[in-house]
């Protein structure tokens, strides 16, 4: 686990178990992909690594494929220090009337700790409903 230059965190793993163990913060992680998976029952997860900057647990297909990030997902799913980053494609509008102001960014959703997840989990389930309407496995152009 490392920082890129940007400061976020780089994880190199093998497999999916390997990255959550290495995350800074394994449970959320976990509890945050268990919640993701409940609302796209029928995509696989998988480890996705560019290996230079970025990894994360992705899924569906990348709608967007640019160099080095072709075989991200539709969302994808980073550890990174100090929060889990639900990175997806898309409007954030959705989300800025849902969650405050200074965990949404451009394209992603911080989830800063287990507080912030229960509080907003049922939110979080929600918004990803309304992504999951656009059949990921099918985003690509």
């Amino acid at each position: 686990m490392k920082e890129n230059q940007g400061g976020a965190m780089y994880i190199s793993a093998k497999e999916i178990e390997d990255y959550i163990s290495q995350s800074p913060n394994p449970q959320l992680l976990r509890q945050v992909t268990q919640l993701v998976k409940t609302v796209f029952p029928d995509e696989n997860l998988r480890y996705f690594d560019n290996g230079r900057t970025f990894s994360a647990l992705a899924l569906g297909a990348n709608p967007h494929p640019s160099p080095g990030y072709e075989e991200a997902g539709m969302l994808n799913i980073s550890a990174q220090k100090n929060y889990v980053a639900l990175y997806f494609y898309g409007s954030n509008v959705t989300l800025q009337e849902r969650f405050p102001k200074s965990v949404i960014g451009r394209g992603c959703l911080r989830i800063k700790n287990q507080k912030f997840f229960a509080k907003y989990a049922e939110d979080i389930r929600e918004s990803l409903k309304m992504l999951s309407d656009d059949k990921p496995h099918d985003m690509r152009d």
